[in-house]
């Protein structure tokens, strides 16, 4: 019986067609021992299905196999885990899951700016010199700023040079939860073996090890060891050194010994370089006022601004239609607190910056003279204060004191088809845009 083919039968009744199209994607659905195990291409599709169509599924599944069952959907990436997982427990491995290198996690995939630019250079040395500088390397930061993407990277970089390193990258809860796992089993001698020989040992979150008394000691001493005959060691946390309080002294002391250095969040060019990179790849247009948006708004880290796009993404999907400022205000707004972009940014300030760089006065701006140079002068202050402010068309209008929006509706129409034909106009706007946003 073709379950999910029944099940897409059924629920074609109740949803768009756009929607049923998303359906189909799904590969992989089967019925047994009273679940339904419904795998889907990613992450984003699952918790869009989940979110949106769980009771559709639960109610057309119900007509074809009754109400005894449970709904279990899984993504490829998860599914992989559990057999990783599953084949470990039949070969009476660890009961935990090794973490492997991430292969997006490269240095030619990350985009570097003022906030990771000394993290980078200290982690390309290190990999150039393992051993001899820098040891060991520690890296700290708030949550999602790519500290991970820079440990992996490291070990990248590594292998191309000796593809036969041997290298362990893990977390802080792994290593903890692999100490418990020998301990209990008598084998700590194979743990700290395990550990002591490697070329390059990288502890991601060691914030974790906070309290943790038994695992600071093994990790003291396996530490003492590596450093003793010159083997690298990266670690990351959310904090320097000095602030973890809930390490031993000694142990915070041996994080501090080498370098130590901070990942900051991205400033706004860079924001705007991972929009553009991450659209990309991901094969969405992004028009730059959304770019723009999306970057003024979030402040706090890269996997925000990857969900934004994750979500612009999947609506723009599933409603069939192209991401535009509108779409991405709604869009966004229950995902992240919009802050108000006119609080530091006003027309005013829109109407000197352009005036100044065009070396025209702002009254010519506001009044009505055809001279070309104050005509595009004019044009492009409009076009910047509809997109780089939430204001009106009217608002926008009687600020360049016109009697009614139809003049800003053309200045912004011959903006965007001037860009679109023009790169030497393109450029000039989107640096008068970028000029105006960082002033």
């Amino acid at each position: 019986m073709d379950i999910w083919g029944s099940i897409l039968s059924s629920i074609s009744r109740r949803v768009d067609k756009s929607t049923l199209s998303l359906l189909k994607g799904i590969e992989k659905a089967e019925y047994k021992n009273g679940q339904l195990l419904i795998s889907t291409p990613d992450i984003v599709y699952k918790e869009w299905l989940e979110s949106n169509l769980l009771e559709e599924i639960k109610e057309s599944a119900t007509d074809l196999i009754g109400d005894n069952f449970e709904i279990q959907i899984v993504s490829v990436d998860e599914e992989e885990i559990q057999q990783e997982i599953k084949t470990g427990k039949e070969e009476k491995k660890s009961p935990y899951r090794l973490t492997n290198l991430n292969p997006k996690f490269t240095f030619s995939n990350l985009i570097i700016g003022n906030c990771n630019k000394i993290a980078y250079q200290a982690c390309i040395s290190v990999a150039e010199n393992l051993g001899n500088i820098y040891n060991p390397l520690f890296i700290y930061g708030g949550v999602g700023l790519g500290k991970t993407h820079l440990l992996h990277a490291t070990a990248h970089q590594v292998l191309s040079k000796n593809p036969k390193a041997n290298i362990i990258y893990t977390t802080a809860d792994t290593f903890m939860s692999e100490l418990i796992y020998y301990l209990r089993n008598g084998s700590i001698l194979e743990f700290r073996k395990r550990y002591r020989d490697v070329d390059l040992l990288l502890i991601d979150d060691v914030q974790f090890l906070q309290g943790k008394e038994r695992t600071q000691i093994e990790l003291y001493h396996i530490f003492n060891a590596l450093h003793l005959i010159g083997k690298q060691v990266i670690l990351s946390s959310d904090t320097p050194p000095k602030n973890l309080k809930g390490l031993q002294k000694r142990l915070r002391s041996r994080f501090a010994s080498g370098l130590v250095v901070e990942v900051k969040a991205p400033d706004l060019q860079t924001k705007l370089s991972i929009l553009r990179k991450k659209s990309k790849e991901m094969g969405i247009y992004l028009p730059s006022d959304v770019s723009l948006l999306i970057a003024k708004t979030i402040n706090s880290n890269v996997r925000e601004l990857e969900g934004s796009l994750n979500k612009l993404k999947a609506y723009s999907e599933l409603m069939g239609r192209s991401i535009t400022l509108d779409m991405a205000r709604d869009v966004l707004k229950d995902l992240f607190e919009l802050k108000d972009m006119e609080v530091s940014l006003s027309i005013e300030k829109i109407q000197k910056e352009v005036a100044n760089y065009f070396g025209v006065n702002i009254n010519e701006i506001l009044g009505n003279s055809r001279k070309k140079k104050v005509a595009m002068a004019r044009q492009i202050a409009m076009y910047l204060s509809r997109y780089l402010t939430d204001k009106s068309l009217n608002e926008i209008s009687k600020a360049f004191k016109k009697k009614d929006h139809t003049t800003v509706i053309n200045a912004i129409d011959k903006v965007e088809k001037t860009m679109e034909k023009d790169r030497k106009f393109k450029l000039t706007v989107e640096f008068l845009r970028d000029k105006i946003l960082t002033s």
